[in-house]
């Protein structure tokens, strides 16, 4: 989870500046309205219940009723319940609302619901007062939430409903996660980091690398449950400041998103790109980390991990030669030394070489394309974008590759990237 926050406008229809000259921005409110939001859940079980936050939240937060169902698996409207898996939940022993304080999460009593591996599920809460939404995930791959007027948690759909409010669709709000009791041999993996992770210029929740793997996994006998820990933009080294939508730095939720989770045993990294464009450099300003600060962060992350009996593995950063705006000589070297030290410290308990995989031929700009020898790029075929985010393809040829390290086989993907 991170924060996320609408600007305020003023008068003259700018943006509302603080002292420092940030834009003031507020979390959304509702009022008297239902939140329905769709999730995939990775493990499957009998028995569920959902963990909310407030942990950004600068007042009380109450939620007046909550409901878990399965979904339809109707393509024409997601917002679809299947009726006969529909469970009221309650909250401490027995309540059916619960208020949140600041800075804090709730976890629902368990219910009983039998959820196949890799489904859908919708969570459906209820506010009957104002609620303000601080916590949120501001980028989904598809919609998953929905804002009707009234009660209508227990409503089979949604479709045809009042819309409440103009929130964004494709973000998931307060839901911090939803748990499935496994059996206890399940081996849960947490995928933590950017946007590469979070899945950024995938077509679909299950295209992202995480996703692959989790499908991967279940498809081929484990039990395993993946977590997607990825947040785009964010930054492993420090806050991005003025831009809360971004998340705090991974150094400061690892113990929240990573270590401190139900089940974990295993953790995936994959950070450094952001911080080796706008990182804090020595002077305090936001030029680009440097190698000695990823360096130290990722052994922190290491240790950590090692302490709390958590297995640990280093995704190397992906190339970004051909992105406009990052491809500078400076950058390219911070990343190969960094993904050096990656590769041979033996901090890790594995390592899985994501530059090497996604790596190949592209369209490098005017000033990469000078250069000699030549850095290398992110493959044309498996970028998203002009170089930085893979597509479908390279997230799937990531995916394999890190359930290949994970579980110490060799699967290859539908497609390489070189």
């Amino acid at each position: 989870m991170t924060s996320n926050y609408r600007q305020v406008a003023g008068s003259d229809g700018k943006p509302e500046r603080d002292a420092y000259g940030q834009p003031i921005e507020r979390a959304p409110t509702v009022d008297h309205v239902t939140l329905r939001q769709r999730v995939t859940v990775s493990a499957g079980g009998q028995r569920v219940r959902i963990r909310l936050s407030n942990y950004y939240g600068l007042a009380p937060l109450t939620v007046s009723g909550a409901r878990i169902a399965l979904a339809a698996n109707e393509a024409s409207d997601p917002s679809a319940i299947a009726p006969a898996s529909d469970r009221r939940l309650s909250f401490d022993g027995g309540q059916r609302s619960i208020t949140i304080a600041p800075g804090s999460e709730v976890v629902s009593d368990p219910v009983d619901l039998h959820v196949p591996a890799l489904s859908n599920v919708l969570v459906s809460l209820y506010f009957a007062g104002s609620a303000r939404l601080a916590d949120v995930h501001p980028m989904e791959q598809a919609r998953t939430a929905w804002t009707v007027d009234g009660d209508a948690t227990r409503a089979a759909s949604l479709a045809h409903k009042t819309a409440a409010t103009s929130l964004p669709g494709d973000h998931i709000y307060l839901l911090e996660g939803v748990e499935v009791e496994a059996p206890a041999n399940t081996r849960g993996i947490v995928a933590f980091g950017d946007s590469i992770t979070d899945g950024a210029y995938a077509s679909a929740p299950g295209t992202t690398w995480p996703a692959v793997l989790a499908r991967l996994a279940q498809r081929n006998g484990k039990a395993v449950a993946v977590v997607n820990a990825g947040i785009s933009a964010d930054e492993l080294t420090t806050d991005q400041i003025g831009a809360p939508g971004a998340g705090m730095a991974g150094l400061k939720r690892y113990l929240r998103d990573v270590v401190d989770r139900p089940g974990v045993t295993d953790v995936v990294v994959l950070f450094g790109a952001n911080d080796i464009n706008r990182g804090i450099d020595a002077a305090g300003y936001p030029h680009g980390a440097s190698v000695g600060d990823l360096i130290a962060s990722m052994r922190m992350l290491a240790d950590i991990a090692h302490q709390h009996h958590l297995r640990i593995y280093a995704g190397t950063v992906t190339p970004f030669a051909g992105f406009p705006g990052w491809d500078t000589p400076q950058r390219e070297a911070v990343r190969l030394r960094f993904n050096r030290w990656l590769r041979h410290s033996g901090a890790f308990d594995g390592v899985i070489d994501f530059a090497d995989a996604v790596k190949g031929a592209y369209t490098p700009p005017p000033l990469i394309a000078r250069l000699s020898p030549r850095p290398a790029g992110m493959a044309r075929v498996c970028a998203g974008d002009a170089g930085l985010h893979p597509n479908d393809r390279g997230y799937a040829v990531m995916g394999t590759l890190a359930y290949d390290v994970l579980f110490h086989v060799k699967l290859q993907p539908p497609r390489a990237c070189h």
